[in-house]
């Protein structure tokens, strides 16, 4: 039956005895109205107005809305653009299907947890995920990755900033950014990525707070007490704290540090799966780097691990330096002290002796100059002394020979 679906025609639609019945419209191709039979929740029977149409030989019904809610003008008016847009080809019972089930920043964030904490160090994968769940999830989880903009995450940085957490702020953009950058890419077996590249990844741009430096570092007198206290233990734990102490090298390249990465005498070659700059990492090294790695030779023979520092398990590395670091934190009388620091103090010790914060960089495996510049007011100190020695010779000049610096010469007479 086909009749013109006007406000009249729509009000007076007798509902059928039971299940449905649909009334077509007699002018708009596919357009129209779904009566259903009377139930307890509805005694005088719902309508429903919709659009039928085909695309690429299937058959797709686009539900435009309820009777009354939807008025029959209304209705025909979307009924009409909706045929327009079919006409040109378009299939908007798919968009809609498809912006419906959309991945929310929710599933962003599972996405995150699987393709990209495995990658980190343990630490840092409980840090990423602990500002997810209390700080990203509880505000943008249930949206759409593709309806979340820039607004959103400079509010968000804004939000933590004003509560007393400027540094949590700047890590939490950090982290959704990554998850923003997965988004921009197609996953495995998807041909689509969840977020179009033209809306770019909404954390860019965005300010991040000033961060003053608190680099720690160990004095002489404190690395001497932590050698002291390794002396106290054994094992592979305390052997990668030693080799991380002696290279200033990650902890995590430490811990997964394999044999087959010493096949050239007296060099360390660090695989760019282990590295944080994603490259290979070539480090020359110290002749008490390589009489410690000479010695786990003997152990290597012995346990025949194919990593430098074996795990429990056979065939795994070691997995956490915790419980050791802590024992020997504590007889050092350094108690809560990082892992971390034993690199900072390397290359703080670099930058004291006069180092270059270049030559410094390519030792720690730094990939921008920035990372290596939190040292150089280390590496001001043997400038300043030479400025001191320079400015006392030329203050003293003519003032009696006993008060000129003396120099060491170089090659002969100048």
């Amino acid at each position: 039956m086909a009749i013109k679906l006007d406000e009249r025609a729509v009000r007076t639609a007798a509902p059928p005895a039971k299940g449905a019945a649909s009334i077509w419209d007699s002018e708009i191709r596919g357009f129209g109205l779904r009566v259903y039979a009377p139930t307890r929740r509805n005694p005088e029977g719902a309508k429903t107005f919709f659009v039928n149409y085909r695309s690429l030989g299937v058959e797709r019904r686009l539900t435009i809305g309820e009777y009354p809610t939807w008025s029959a003008v209304a209705a025909r008016a979307e009924a009409k653009a909706l045929r327009k847009r079919i006409d040109l080809g378009e299939d908007p019972a798919r968009e809609r299907r498809e912006v419906r089930e959309a991945p929310t920043v929710k599933d962003l964030a599972q996405r995150y947890k699987t393709d990209h904490l495995p990658r980190k160090v343990p630490s840092s994968r409980k840090a990423d995920w602990a500002m997810i769940e209390r700080e990203i999830l509880p505000v943008l989880g249930e949206r759409k990755v593709a309806d979340v903009h820039f607004g959103d995450l400079k509010a968000l940085h804004e939000r933590i900033t004003a509560s007393g957490r400027p540094v949590r702020a700047n890590r939490v953009i950090a982290v959704a950014s990554k998850m923003f950058a997965l988004s921009l890419k197609p996953r495995a077996g998807e041909s689509e990525p969840w977020r179009d590249a033209a809306q770019g990844n909404p954390c860019k741009g965005i300010e991040r707070n000033q961060e003053e430096g608190r680099e720690r570092f160990f004095s002489t007198a404190e690395i001497a007490a932590l050698s002291e206290a390794l002396t106290e233990h054994q094992g592979p734990a305390a052997d990668c704290l030693r080799w991380i102490m002696l290279t200033g090298c990650r902890p995590g390249e430490a811990m997964k540090a394999q044999w087959s990465e010493f096949a050239e005498p007296g060099v360390w070659t660090k695989p760019s799966a282990h590295t944080k700059q994603k490259k290979v990492h070539r480090v020359p090294l110290s002749p008490a780097a390589i009489e410690l790695i000479g010695k786990l030779t003997s152990k290597r023979d012995a346990d025949g691990s194919e990593f430098v520092f074996p795990g429990r398990v056979a065939g795994k590395p070691i997995r956490e330096l915790r419980r050791v670091w802590a024992a020997v934190t504590a007889s050092a009388g350094l108690k809560g002290a990082l892992v971390y620091t034993l690199r900072h103090s390397y290359a703080s010790i670099g930058a004291g002796g006069g180092l270059s914060l270049q030559i410094i960089g390519r030792l720690l495996g730094h990939t921008v100059s920035r990372t290596t510049e939190r040292y150089a007011h280390l590496a001001d100190d043997p400038l300043r002394e030479a400025a001191v020695k320079i400015g006392g010779a030329i203050a003293n000049a003519g003032k009696g020979a006993s008060n000129v610096a003396e120099f060491p010469k170089r090659g002969g007479a100048a």
